[in-house]
């Protein structure tokens, strides 16, 4: 965990306990709830906690906090705070600095947050939900002035200019708290629905889905989460929220954090040059201008990709009749990898975000107006069997839900579709434990689809559930379904685990080095894990002894084995390191290690970054600086310089160098850290004056080519900076402060001699 994650687990934990000591529901949700379910805690990149709380709950929550919260906590939410300019609300710390992107010009608490977005009981009848909605955009459109939202639903200008008047003239708390009663007025017990209440797309869910609650492991806090996990998920993210994403697409939030500062001191500073009455002005004049023409951008945009669908359905055809293929027959066969190949420039056009949308901020009108590319019911079948087969399952449903609303679906898109949700009810009965439903409903979907990967994956968890009443059916179903996807890294995981338990392992870790390069999906990543964590220690050791023993092909080998079953820990991937240190024997290839190392361990000055250090990480650097002529102690102390930070830190290990002066053999090596230390702490006069001590000693060779880098490229930066002044007035300061720290005219040109 990062520093930061700390900091939020322990706001969850405080949540967490004024929920249970009075009786409040809550469920992680959102990046959380994927984090709790395929990494017992954060996504790695994730630097947010997500909950949703029913409205009625959150407001108890707001009372109490009210009552007995500490100085240093706060609670953002309109209600309790018309300063606030966020639809959602926040348990905040008051006394940290992490101002988001949407607070930049508000007067809310901007430090580290849980996120709680409140559900709100909505009445079955779709037009109570679209008056909601309504109502809300114009809300958060009035708590958020800088920001843009009703225009993505087409709400009538006027409407939104009559409640802009009340704000205006009436004031603002009186405005919101009307809004508030036409918004909240629905009683719980009344409706089966909640409204997820975000300003970019209020999503509509069951109430059974989030409740009653159950209890989950978070960092390993007992936290609640959704009775219905799965099916919360799969209707959020799609089919596709157990996968790990490509490393491109791993993003955490965008916030300004200031170390050691609160958001009170931080806003003074930057808010001094914001004239926040011009920004608002504009922003509501930018608002009604979006409102006015947010009809005619989307319908011209619609038709815009209506006349690009008849050119996808053109190509289409072109292809089908170029290809030559036989949909059906194809189908018949089961070569539907063949068929998506068809199928591609297809699927990049009709399942993209502009075309059907996406319950996201951006996509939300596109969700609601879908555009179908018109081709023929047997295209459409083969496309959309081919999406089923090829895993893509909640696509495919997206498409026959369209389908179903513009057109018509014939009797076998009907029936795909009603399987679909029964092999979503079967994943619910398996999460929920119900084992003989789960059994029944996918042996007879499997009959139906024989050869499906999705329904195969599930018969095997069942048949993995009970390995030990029969390790052999497993096995062997498990070999079928390898000789129907040979590279489907979960078949292979496994496969792996029943070698693994009948004591063949060799062949078992050979498997389990394929299964990560040949799938994404989380829960297999995580089961190895967990299998493989208590092994991690002795692993480590074992190469270590290799390197000591000079096995270092050996240990290389192995380390590249694990990095390969885990390459997402950062113990492995260090152990790695220190194994392709000793194997690798040019300079060049030594330094370009070091680079990649300090990429990840390397810590600025002034950034006041406490995050732990990877203790192997520092053991390679050191073993590769030893390689290139360090002793060894000193080679130490050179990676501990790249991962601190702290000035006191710093002083301390600036002792620790000189100490080592009593070694002459040593001693241009400690001036030569010394000066690295005080280039660290920006004291570039000090930092080349040990420079040049160190270069008065006999220096060893890859010594003094560090010390001739540092030199070269000061003085080729310098000149070429001095160049860039025009006047001489402006040029002779600064070539002082440059050139002053090589002492006198004739030290800088003795200097240069032996550089030459």
């Amino acid at each position: 965990m990062t520093e930061k994650q700390k900091y939020l687990l322990k706001l969850l934990q405080e949540v967490d306990e004024i929920c249970r000591e009075h009786d409040l529901r809550y469920v992680l949700a959102g990046g959380s709830l994927i984090g709790a379910l395929r990494h017992e805690g954060f996504v790695p990149w994730d630097d947010a906690i997500d909950l949703y709380m029913p409205r009625l709950d959150w407001e108890k929550f707001v009372e109490i906090c009210e009552r007995d919260l500490p100085p240093e906590r706060a609670i953002q939410c309109s209600q309790a705070d018309r300063h606030y300019t966020n639809s959602y609300s926040r348990y905040a710390s008051a006394d940290t600095c992490a101002i988001h992107r949407s607070q930049i010009a508000g007067k809310d608490v901007a430090g580290e947050v849980i996120d709680v977005f409140t559900l709100d009981p909505i009445p079955s009848d779709d037009r109570e939900y679209e008056k909601y909605r309504t109502y809300f955009m114009i809300y958060s459109d009035l708590l958020n002035i800088s920001a843009s939202y009703s225009d993505r639903w087409e709400i009538p200008v006027s409407l939104y200019r009559k409640y802009l008047y009340s704000y205006l003239f009436l004031g603002k708390d009186r405005t919101l708290s009307k809004l508030e009663k036409l918004m909240f007025s629905y009683k719980e017990e009344d409706c089966d629905r909640y409204a997820m209440g975000w300003a970019g797309c209020p999503s509509l869910f069951d109430k059974e889905t989030f409740f009653p609650a159950k209890e989950g492991t978070f960092q390993g806090l007992k936290v609640m989460i959704p009775n219905h996990c799965s099916e919360y998920l799969t209707q959020y993210y799609g089919d596709e929220w157990s996968y790990m994403p490509a490393y491109a697409e791993r993003e955490g939030h965008r916030t300004v954090c200031v170390e050691g500062a609160t958001y009170k001191e931080f806003r003074e500073d930057y808010m001094s040059g914001v004239n926040r009455g011009r920004l608002n002005r504009n922003a509501i004049r930018q608002k009604l201008y979006n409102m006015r023409i947010a009809r005619e951008n989307h319908r011209v945009s619609h038709k815009g990709l209506e006349y690009k669908a008849g050119c996808v359905a053109a190509d289409l055809r072109e292809a089908i009749r170029e290809s030559g293929l036989n949909l059906q027959e194809l189908m018949e066969k089961g070569a539907y990898r063949k068929l998506g190949n068809l199928f591609v420039a297809y699927y990049k056009a009709q399942l993209s975000p502009d075309f059907i949308g996406r319950e996201d901020f951006d996509h939300i009108y596109a969700y609601y107006h879908p555009v179908l590319v018109d081709i023929p019911d047997e295209v459409f079948l083969a496309a959309v069997k081919t999406l089923f087969y090829t895993e893509r399952i909640s696509k495919a449903f997206r498409m026959l839900e369209i389908r179903e609303k513009a057109d018509h679906l014939t009797g076998e898109m009907e029936s795909l579709k009603t399987d679909i949700l029964l092999f979503r009810k079967g994943l619910e009965h398996y999460e929920a434990g119900h084992m003989d439903e789960c059994r029944k409903l996918c042996e007879e979907l499997l009959e139906k689809y024989p050869g499906h990967p999705g329904l195969m994956k599930l018969k095997c968890r069942l048949l993995m559930e009970k390995t030990g009443e029969n390790l052999q059916e497993a096995e062997q179903f498990l070999e079928k379904a390898l000789r129907f996807f040979p590279e489907d890294g979960y078949f292979m995981k496994y496969l792996a685990d029943i070698l693994w338990m009948k004591g063949n392992g060799q062949k078992a870790l050979q498997l389990y080095a394929r299964v990560k390069e040949n799938t994404a999906n989380g829960f297999v990543w995580l089961e190895m894990d967990k299998l493989f964590r208590p092994y991690k220690g002795q692993i480590l050791r074992n190469c270590e002894e290799m390197i000591g023993s000079r096995q270092r092909t050996e240990a290389l080998q192995t380390m590249e084995m694990w990095q390969k079953i885990m390459p997402e820990d950062e113990d492995i991937r260090a152990g790695w390191y220190l194994a392709k240190i000793s194997c690798v024997r040019t300079q060049s290839q030594i330094e370009k290690l070091i680079r990649e190392i300090l990429e990840k361990t390397e810590v600025p000055m002034g950034t006041g970054d406490k995050k732990e250090q990877n203790p192997g990480y520092k053991k390679a650097l050191a073993k590769a600086w030893k390689r290139l002529g360090y002793p060894g102690e000193l080679a130490a102390l050179r990676a501990d310089l790249a991962c601190i930070s702290e000035e006191s830190e710093l002083e301390w290990l600036a002792e620790k160098v000189r100490s080592r002066q009593i070694h002459k053999e040593e001693k241009p090596y400690v001036y030569k850290l010394v000066g690295d230390i005080r280039s660290k702490q920006g004291q570039t006069r000090e930092a080349f004056e040990n420079y040049r001590k160190a270069l008065e000693y006999t220096a060893p060779p890859y010594l003094k080519t560090e010390l001739y880098r540092i030199i070269i490229s000061d003085l080729d930066n310098g000149s070429r900076q001095i160049r860039n002044f025009g006047k001489n007035a402006d040029m002779l300061p600064a070539m002082n402060s440059w050139l002053g720290k090589y002492g006198t005219l004739e030290e800088i040109q003795a200097l240069a001699a032996r550089l030459v």
